[in-house]
């Protein structure tokens, strides 16, 4: 007696169609996977390339705030040097605190010869009021209160309790052949700060001498892959002296 199951098996008509609807379906889904791909490497592209612009930027700011006096910006506006600010305090005066070459301050715990020339160049003490204004001179040396001059310099009038000073070096920031934003520290050797700067500018705001405007326009290593092309980020911050 048959039981009436049926041995036939696919056709092979019906095997190519199938096999084909599974092609169909499999490009369908590795074109979705390439598409998301280079979507989520374009975006991480941009968003890597903010971010590092972003801490560019306020990292420039946040040290041209501590200039002293006017900057001096390049003659292509992509580069600006200006005294920058360590430290400050006015001079004490207990009997003999004073020399020609040494200024004391005993409300100060300096580290011992924080102060002294190092690879980059020698840090520099400025009389901005009171005895010996406008007087600036290199460091030689400092203890955890008094600052020595270097052994060429001598004070032409010792400070006093009136003698506001500033501990400063001379820094600059600069776009750098490469697409490199740069900053160097007197003589020292340029440092990276960041890179893919496509251009930087640097202009002095109108009548006040202590505030610049900054532009800085960034863009990615790579192309994005959905569009072929360079995303760019365009940043303008203006930066002010604090004092």
């Amino acid at each position: 007696m048959s039981t009436g199951t049926s041995e036939a098996g696919h056709s092979l008509a019906e095997v190519l169609i199938s096999t084909a609807l599974g092609g169909v379906i499999l490009a369908g889904v590795f074109d979705l996977y390439t598409s998301s791909s280079n979507s989520i490497l374009g975006q991480t592209n941009a968003v890597q390339m903010q971010t590092e612009a972003k801490a560019a930027m306020e990292f420039m700011v946040k040290e041209l705030k501590l200039m002293n006096g006017p900057p001096t910006i390049g003659v292509n506006s992509d580069s600006i040097t200006f005294l920058r600010v360590k430290d400050s305090g006015y001079s004490s005066a207990a009997p003999g605190s004073n020399t020609v070459s040494t200024l004391w301050d005993g409300s100060k715990a300096w580290t011992p010869n924080a102060y002294a020339p190092n690879t980059d160049g020698a840090f520099s003490v400025k009389i901005i009021t009171g005895s010996g204004v406008g007087e600036s001179h290199p460091l030689k040396a400092n203890t955890t209160t008094t600052l020595t001059l270097a052994d060429t310099d001598t004070w032409a009038t010792i400070p006093d309790t009136s003698s506001l000073y500033f501990i400063y070096v001379n820094k600059t920031f600069m776009l750098s052949p490469g697409n490199r934003l740069e900053y160097q520290v007197e003589a020292g050797s340029p440092r990276l700060l960041a890179t893919n700067i496509n251009a930087l500018t640097f202009t002095a705001t109108g009548t006040d001498s202590y505030a610049v405007d900054i532009t800085l326009v960034a863009q990615t290593g790579t192309k994005d892959p959905r569009t072929g092309k360079y995303s760019y980020y365009t940043l303008t911050q203006t930066a002010r002296r604090r004092n």
